[in-house]
This record gives structure tokens, C-alpha cells and sequence, in this order.
């Protein structure tokens, strides 16, 4: 049995394919933008940009919104490689979300969530199941306050359920819904050079958001005009005067413009000379490259013209955005999970069968040519009916694991040591004993009892210590449990050639044991009972028929190997 194959197909089958990718995908009053990108050598990419206007999909004059939404995400499913492990963040617009901003006395952030639980209710005019909400916790290093400064995002559930049943096609792939406002936030917090707070205007149809984007803050307004006209520019003059009222900060002096309103020279000469900040685009395409084959038609001067809140998407889904709320509602996040949960047994399960299957060829192809044999043919026949039995057993355990993968969740920070430790564990087992299960538990020791071995190689039952060393029963160790069958005749084997190499088992070339004490399992030394006398061979030692010996041997780990 070669568990180090089987353990590093397992990781390759769950391994992303490629490099990391995220789509952004706006969702808009007259058609779906997207943008996808990449993070590569600390890069960012563009792979991929597509616009779906209503206006281009065929449908009938009584089609509601929700239904040209379908429509148009499955045109863009369609016609755009999504890969499997590709995050797709959805954007809701700014006009649907009531903010708050407002400080928290000093608490532990483990007390945070239930703070806001009371502070929901007055901040927010609905009652707590009639919203989906999220928070964000600002920081800033500049400013000495012993406070917790909070951010409140909430939307009505109807906003967000009707909404859901459009995005069916990309189910698998959604991973969040984002606001526009924080995803303009987001793209502008990671593409500007500046330290001082700049605003964007970002004019849409049907919307203008008015944003603050600050090294360590973050402020919006939605405003209900999407024309540039001089309404507009009186709006954004009293966001100003408000936001420095409300903030007691000096005033930015830097606006940036978004939304392809702007393509028109004229509306942009109109804002600037109205407007005593200074007015600017942000140069995207200096800080973000393109791949060298990606086709741009629908990008043009130094900006991407209406694509920046599914560019600012696309940067959340690499997690690489400051602001990191999601709307998607709880019981469709755990659905979710559970649905990959599935998947991913489903992986785990059938590499493990196709190793077994492979192992169970070889071993037929190898003992073919000596089939003539007596002798040779009942060991093959041995050996293949110890792989069925080690192979239903591993899929009995596969099977009632599939909902619960805490052994995958658990490789995290002790995979190194994992690795290390199977690798020695298994290069130090003789040829004749057979390993059938490495598994580790935390738990208390118990009092260090086993049976003892007579010097003929049968067990007497009298109990007496196996270890001088003193083990600390008051808390909890990491405990390996290595299970397998010996095939030589004496009990005495197990302890010399199997037990006594693992004590003296070092790990990364430390010169100390990786484990503190490793001892028999008592009772589980026996030998196994086979009612098939026609494979059993008639070999005797002592009068005893030769069989294999079971044992259990338990290894504590020493936490200094970690």
C-alpha cells in the first residue's frame, strides 16, 4: 500500500487549475458588463472584457427586467470561458443601499458582531428579517482613537431574492454580490498613488454615486440624477460641504470621473469648470496590463469607460479589495458549500478507487507469469484478497466522511509536518508488515498499560508499564494511530522492527524525536481470524498455524516537531 501516491493524487485532483481569476459583473438599467482578471507574479491582468445590452437580446414586448437579466447572463455564459474555480462577484446598485458610518466604544472583536445586533436596530428603519446586511471595520494607524469605526451596509431582502433566480446560469460560480459604490472604492483605493482623499463621481443611468475614497475611509451618497447639468453639480457641491461638516476634515481636492457620460468632451469641460477641485481620470491601463492576446475593442483613451465598477468587482474576487462585505444571503452561502463539499468527495473518493485500482493491475500483471505455481498462486490470491478487504474499508470511510472533510480542512499549517511524518513513518516499515491506516486524533492520553510478550511470541495478560517517561494527562496531544498486519512469526518482530524505528523517528533534520512516547495499543495484538482454512497456510510456529498479526501502535506527537 502506497499511501504517499494516494495522499499526493488526492491533493493534485483538488488542485485550481491555472492561475487565480475573478469576473466582475455588473448588473445595469440598460445591460450586463463584465471584466474578468487575473493576479500573476503580483500583476494584475485583464483577460476578458463583454457588454450585453437589453436591446440586443430578442424578447418579447410584455419581458420584465428579471427575465432580460437571464437572458443576457446566459448569452454571457455562453459565449465566455468560466472556469471552474473562476469567483464571479455580482454588483447591486448603490441606490438599493441604506450606509451608516459610526464609531463603537472600545470592544473585543470577538464582541463586534453582537454590538451591531443592537446597534441594527437604530440604525436601520426595518425591522432585522426584513435585510440582508454586512459591515466593514476601518482602521487608520495615523489617527490615535480607542474607538472602532464602523461601516453598516443593508439592503431590503426583496432586493437581493428577486435578483438570484437571474443569476441561476453562474450559481456555481457567484461568490459574492457587492455594492457599486465599494467596488469603485475598492478599484481607485488599489490604483491610486495618492495618501489624500480624492472623490469619484461615478454618473450611471438612473444614478450618480458620490464617492470619498481614503487611505483608511470610505464614504457615499447616492444622488438620483444621471444627467450633467448644473443640478448635478449643486448635489456634488453640498456632498463636499456635508462631508467635511460631518467629518471635520479639510475638503479633497481631487475629483475623478467615471461612467461613460464622460466619453463626451463637453460634460467634462462642464464639471471642471464648475467644480473647484481638480477634476482627473484615473489611468487604469498604466496600473493594470493587458494578456497579449486579449482583443480590446471597447476600451479607448487611457480609461475603460463604464467598466470600472466590474473591474473594482474583479479585484474583490482575487481578494484584493480593502472592502469586503457580501449580500449573497446566508442559506444560499452554506448551500453552496455544501454543493462543493459533495464535489470534492466526490474527487477524493474516485482517486482513491482509481490508486487501489492501479495497485490491484500491477500486482495482477506481476504475478501472471508465476500463476503455475501452487505455492505462488495462493500468496497472489492472499494479497488480492487483503487489497479487497483494505479497499472496502477505505470506501467505508470515504462514504460516511463525505459531508464532514475535516482531515482536508486540518492541512493547513500542520501539512508540512503531515507529509513529513507519513513520508518516515511509511519508509521505515519492513517488507513483510503491512500498513492498513495512519489516522491522528486530539485527546487526552490514557494511563500507559499493554499486555505483555512472552518470549515464545504468545501474550500474557498482566499489566505493567511500557515507558519510564512521565506523559502530562491534563491536556490534550496529537495523537497518530498507525494500524497493520505483521506476516513474521513472533509478536517480538512488531516491537523491534516496526515500534522501536518509529520512537527514534526525527523530522526537518531535528535532532529530536517527533514523538514523545509510542507504545502497543493493549489488546490490539492478536492474530487475525480467518475462517477460510483454504487460503491459510499450513506453515505452523510452535503449534500456532501461520496467520498475520494485527497491532495497533499509538504515537504522541512531540509539539516541538510542529
Amino acid at each position: 500500500m502506497n499511501f504517499r501516491t494516494i495522499y499526493k493524487k488526492g491533493l493534485d485532483s483538488v488542485r485550481l487549475p491555472g492561475g487565480k481569476s475573478a469576473w466582475g459583473l455588473e448588473i445595469g438599467n440598460s445591460g450586463l458588463k463584465a471584466v474578468k482578471a487575473s493576479a500573476r507574479d503580483r500583476e494584475l491582468y485583464i483577460e476578458a472584457i463583454d457588454r450585453i445590452d437589453y436591446s440586443s437580446i430578442e424578447h418579447e414586448s410584455t419581458s420584465k427586467k428579471p427575465e432580460l437579466i437571464e437572458s443576457a447572463v446566459n448569452i454571457f455564459k455562453d459565449r465566455n470561458l468560466i472556469n471552474k474555480s473562476d469567483k464571479i462577484i455580482v454588483s447591486l446598485s448603490g441606490k438599493m443601499i441604506l450606509s451608516r458610518y459610526f464609531s463603537l466604544p472600545p470592544i473585543k472583536k470577538s464582541r463586534i458582531a453582537e454590538a451591531l445586533k443592537y446597534e441594527l436596530r437604530k440604525q436601520v428603519p426595518f425591522e432585522p428579517d426584513e435585510i440582508i446586511w454586512d459591515y466593514q471595520q476601518f482602521e487608520d494607524d495615523r489617527i490615535i482613537d480607542s474607538g472602532v469605526k464602523i461601516g453598516l451596509f443593508a439592503t431590503k431582502k426583496e432586493n437581493i431574492y428577486s435578483l438570484l433566480p437571474s443569476l441561476a446560469p453562474i450559481r456555481v460560480n457567484l461568490d459574492a454580490i457587492q455594492i457599486t459604490p465599494i467596488a469603485i472604492y475598492n478599484l481607485v483605493h488599489l490604483s491610486s498613488d495618492s495618501d489624500e482623499d480624492v472623490i469619484v463621481v461615478n454618473v450611471e443611468q438612473g444614478n450618480t454615486d458620490f464617492i470619498v475614497v481614503g487611505r483608511s475611509k470610505y464614504w457615499n451618497r447616492s444622488i438620483p440624477i444621471s444627467e450633467v447639468n448644473t443640478t448635478l453639480i449643486r448635489e456634488i457641491q453640498r456632498s463636499i460641504g456635508y462631508y467635511v461638516s460631518v467629518t471635520k476634515g479639510t475638503k479633497p481636492e481631487t475629483l475623478y470621473l467615471m461612467g461613460e457620460v464622460f466619453e463626451d468632451d463637453n460634460k467634462i469641460k462642464f464639471v471642471d469648470e464648475n467644480l473647484e477641485s481638480k477634476v482627473k481620470f484615473l489611468d487604469l491601463l498604466d496600473k493594470i496590463k493587458m494578456l497579449k492576446d486579449f482583443d480590446r475593442p471597447a476600451l479607448n483613451k487611457q480609461n475603460i469607460y463604464g467598466f470600472e465598477t466590474a473591474l473594482g468587482l474583479s479585484i474583490q474576487g482575487l481578494n484584493l479589495g480593502e472592502i469586503k462585505i457580501n449580500l449573497l444571503p446566508l442559506d444560499y452561502v452554506k448551500e453552496q458549500q455544501v454543493s462543493k463539499r459533495k464535489i470534492l468527495a466526490c474527487v477524493i473518493t474516485m482517486a482513491i478507487f482509481l490508486s487501489f485500482l492501479t495497485q490491484s493491475i500491477k500486482d495482477y500483471i506481476i504475478w501472471q507469469p508465476l500463476s503455475n505455481g501452487v505455492d505462488t498462486v495462493t500468496e497472489t490470491l492472499n494479497e488480492v484478497k487483503q487489497l479487497e478487504r483494505i479497499y472496502k474499508g477505505v470506501e467505508k470511510k470515504v462514504k460516511a466522511e463525505e459531508d464532514n472533510l475535516h482531515m482536508w480542512k486540518s492541512i493547513g499549517a500542520q501539512g508540512r509536518f503531515w507529509v513529513e511524518a507519513v513520508s518516515k513513518t511509511i519508509d521505515s516499515i519492513p517488507e513483510n508488515v503491512y500498513l492498513l491506516s495512519i489516522e491522528s486524533l486530539w485527546g487526552i492520553p490514557h494511563s500507559d498499560k499493554k499486555e505483555r510478550v512472552s518470549g515464545k511470541g504468545f501474550f500474557e495478560k498482566k499489566e505493567e508499564s511500557t515507558s519510564n517517561k512521565d506523559i502530562d494527562t491534563s491536556k490534550e496531544v496529537l495523537i497518530i494511530s498507525i494500524r497493520g498486519e505483521s506476516y513474521a512469526p513472533k509478536v517480538s518482530y512488531i516491537e523491534e522492527k516496526v515500534k522501536k524505528p518509529i520512537e527514534e523517528l526525527t523530522l526537518f533534520d531535528q535532532k529530536i524525536p517527533a514523538f514523545i512516547d509510542v507504545r502497543l495499543v493493549q489488546g490490539s495484538v492478536q492474530h487475525v481470524k480467518d475462517t477460510d482454512k483454504k487460503y491459510i497456510s499450513e506453515n505452523t510456529v510452535d503449534g500456532i498455524k501461520s496467520q498475520p498479526i494485527s497491532f495497533e501502535i499509538q504515537c504522541i506527537v512531540n509539539p516541538l516537531s510542529f
